[in-house]
């Protein structure tokens, strides 16, 4: 038997139903964090038009708003456990921010106010994720949200940039994390991580995998709205659809459960995506393209936290530490997006892309093969 294998699929007690106020707010802080993660591949290039940079510089926003959400997810966890204070403080930082955003026309000021932004929705997301993973369907629940989101917000953050550009788009954002602060929050019984983890290596396998999957698909992702417009042909309007259609087949991904030892193989299929957008000029590659990157990856994402939770002392263990290692994934992809760009290569950038995210799916394949065998050998 497993040693680290554990059930985390009984409800608790006062809470009816299994559900509890805390998971509520938790689809809550998933959609606006929706809004907030998929807006950068629609403003980059409205971005570095309005403040005369380029499409490479204008990546690093990216990187400093999801650095520090990467540090805001690792640490969370370690050193706090969650309260209404840590939650309210949060959104405020997150709306106040926001605002900043809006009214920023330098490049330095935009870059601060990603930054607090980022601070503020990692410390949300490590609260939704670990109360998720006391849920039977919690996972899946949970990840619905954010695709959900992209795909209704989209559309209208295309409409957003070409009415008023990133101000206006930044402005609304604004207001939506305010309302937030209306809906009332509950949280169920999460410790503090600190240092009790598994000493499973596979697991640290995987989380590396995670980050080399962001790493790579990040990097061509954050670029794509550019990509269409130049490559493709195609308007803001046009390029926010075919965000929404990747939103929405990510919806229908969480809906189904993925089965065991597939999670390499989904991986695969978002590098294969990454390398189809660069690589062919035609519209229709680029919407089919999306929609299976979006299935793809959320089929694979999901596998692949099942595979973290299996060799885990705990359910809510690793949550932080893989929404920090795919952060962290995400902080680095700007440079290498911009390395591999060059003026304009999108070509080029799509197989250096593919190739990363290749690596992190051939990883996780290794991980679903040694443990089968060990399963075998174990006789489970």
């Amino acid at each position: 038997m497993n040693p680290y294998s554990r059930r985390h699929d009984t409800p608790r007690p006062r809470d009816p139903g299994g559900q509890a106020p805390g998971i509520a707010w938790s689809h809550g802080e998933r959609r606006r964090r929706g809004c907030h993660i998929c807006r950068h591949p629609l403003l980059l290039p409205d971005v570095a038009t309005r403040i005369s940079l380029d499409i490479g510089r204008t990546g690093l926003l990216s990187t400093a708003h999801v650095g520090s959400f990467a540090l805001a997810s690792f640490f969370a966890g370690r050193l706090f456990r969650p309260t209404r204070r840590l939650h309210y403080g949060s959104l405020v930082l997150i709306a106040l921010a926001t605002l900043g955003s809006a009214a920023a026309s330098d490049f330095i000021i935009l870059l601060v106010t990603r930054l607090l932004t980022g601070l503020g929705l990692g410390a949300l997301t490590w609260i939704a994720w670990a109360d998720a993973t006391r849920f039977p369907r919690g996972l899946g629940d949970l990840a619905a949200i954010a695709p959900l989101t992209a795909a209704i917000a989209s559309p209208g953050l295309g409409w957003l940039i070409e009415a008023g550009g990133y101000p206006l788009v930044f402005a609304a954002l604004a207001v939506l994390s305010l309302t937030a602060i209306a809906f009332p929050v509950g949280f169920g019984d999460l410790p503090r991580v600190g240092r009790t983890v598994s000493g499973s290596r596979s697991n640290r396998l995987l989380l590396m995998a995670l980050l080399i999957l962001t790493l790579g698909g990040s990097s061509v992702f954050i670029f794509t709205g550019a990509s269409g417009i130049e490559i493709q042909g195609l308007s803001p309007t046009t390029i926010a659809w075919a965000f929404s259609l990747n939103a929405m087949a990510g919806v229908v991904a969480t809906r189904r459960e993925p089965r065991r030892g597939r999670a390499g193989l989904w991986l695969t299929g978002t590098a294969i995506s990454a390398l189809a957008i660069g690589l062919v000029t035609s519209g229709w590659v680029f919407f089919v393209a999306m929609a299976i990157w979006g299935y793809s990856f959320w089929m694979g994402v999901r596998a692949v936290f099942r595979l973290l939770v299996a060799r885990s002392l705990t359910a809510a263990e690793r949550v932080g530490d893989a929404q920090a290692a795919m952060a962290v994934g995400r902080v680095f992809s700007p440079v290498v997006g911009r390395l591999a760009l060059g003026a304009g290569r999108f070509t080029r950038l799509s197989l250096i892309g593919a190739a990363i995210m290749a690596t992190a799916a051939l990883s996780v394949v290794t991980v679903e093969r040694y443990r089968h065998s060990a399963a075998t050998a174990w006789g489970e």
